[in-house]
């Protein structure tokens, strides 16, 4: 007799895992999320060169320089320097022209950065070194806006077409004119400014700041009928023009910063800066708010002034840093960016970052004439006819 057996499968039996097991997942859990993070951060620190910085070292670069000081304190500029192992250390000269002077000594430092090609030609030809040219900026008149428009009234100024009034053309003729003529704000026929001073554009220290210095030269060149005075014409059109500058009372090193602060119209509504602080503010303001200033606008004197900011490089560290600043896309990026023109250092241009962010450009050099600054000696003789500077003028 066969006997039948039904064979039972093993039945799967899942027991509760103890409490144990969970707390430690649970604990593990935060662990692995950090870690995934650290990865990603790892990743992104080694594409971009940073990562591998304490293992290549940093070089501690030395410079003097003046208002380009703002370039190297740039949060992205920093970085950039860093991934390629270099740290500047910067110290504030005071005024690009302080450098220039038979005091200073240039050569203590790995590079140093006048604000113009006037007072870096100087510094050149004095103690040599190796000349960068990264970018350019031009010498502008910055207003705020009730003050271009009166100027506009009084024909002396004239709103750039498609610019949605962030740009005119200044008339330096007739600007030299009106102050020369003692003419002040409020006596703008339909100009609606309660102001009483007289009409001027406040700007630098010409003993000290290179845009003081260049801001002459335009005044001068304008005076002059167009011409750059000569030695001989210097001392003349210095007392002719002496009383535009006579008015504004105490000189300081710049006023880019005043302009741009809250009070800026109490300190300073109408006054001499470079296109780049402009510009840079715009972005700024732009990215933070969505919408650009239209309180401030811009005057681009008829007769232009490009100034090119010279690193004149006395080490190989200084060079690094001058080759850096040339030839670094992600340099050059952010140097447009921040305002700057390219100028011998590469074809981008500053349009390309307006038009990205729906910024309405300007244009420096309608009509194309360039101011033609007079020579050294004839300069230095008008800014000393101006006023005494402390330690003699360097140009």
């Amino acid at each position: 007799m066969v006997v039948s057996r039904s064979t039972e499968e093993p039945a799967l039996v899942v027991l509760d895992p103890p409490r144990s097991v969970f707390r430690r997942k649970r604990f593990l859990l935060p662990f692995g999320v950090s870690a995934a993070i650290a990865l990603v951060g790892a990743f992104v620190l080694f594409a971009n060169g940073v990562a591998a910085l304490p293992f290549q070292g940093v070089t501690v670069v030395r410079a003097m320089m003046a208002s380009k000081s703002e370039f190297f304190a740039d949060p992205e500029v920093r970085r950039v320097l860093m991934a390629n192992g270099v740290q500047v250390h910067v110290t504030d000269s005071g005024g690009s022209t302080e450098i220039a002077k038979e005091r200073a000594n240039p050569t203590s430092f790995d590079f140093v950065m006048p604000s113009g090609q006037l007072t870096a030609r100087q510094i050149h030809d004095r103690v040599g070194g190796k000349p960068f040219y990264p970018f350019t900026t031009p010498l502008v008149v910055a207003a705020f806006s009730d003050y271009a428009k009166a100027l506009a009234k009084r024909g002396v100024a004239t709103p750039q077409e498609d610019t949605d009034g962030l740009y005119y053309t200044l008339d330096m003729t007739k600007f030299v004119e009106l102050t020369l003529a003692g003419e002040t704000w409020n006596s703008i026929p339909d100009g609606g400014l309660t102001n009483a001073n007289q009409i001027i554009a406040q700007s630098p220290d010409p003993c000290r700041a290179y845009s003081g210095a260049a801001y002459l030269a335009v005044v001068a060149f304008a005076a002059n009928d167009k011409h750059a005075p000569t030695a001989a014409e210097a001392k003349a059109v210095a007392t002719k023009i002496k009383p535009l500058f006579e008015v504004e009372g105490q000189f300081g090193a710049g006023i880019g910063r005043t302009f741009f602060s809250p009070d800026g119209r109490t300190f300073a509504p109408v006054g001499v800066i470079y296109e780049h602080q402009y510009l840079a503010y715009q972005i700024r303001t732009k990215e933070q708010t969505g919408s650009v200033d239209h309180d401030r606008v811009l005057l681009y004197p008829d007769a232009h002034h490009h100034a090119e900011p010279w690193l004149i490089a006395f080490s190989e560290q200084g060079e690094k840093v001058g080759r850096l600043l040339q030839e670094d896309s992600r340099l050059q990026r952010r140097a447009l960016e921040l305002g700057f023109r390219l100028g011998r250092a590469g074809s981008a241009s500053v349009g390309t970052v307006l038009d990205e962010r729906g910024i309405p450009k300007g244009n420096p050099g309608q009509g194309d004439t360039e101011t033609f600054v007079a020579k050294p000696d004839a300069l230095a003789t008008m800014i000393e006819e101006l006023g005494s500077c402390p330690s003699g003028v360097p140009l």
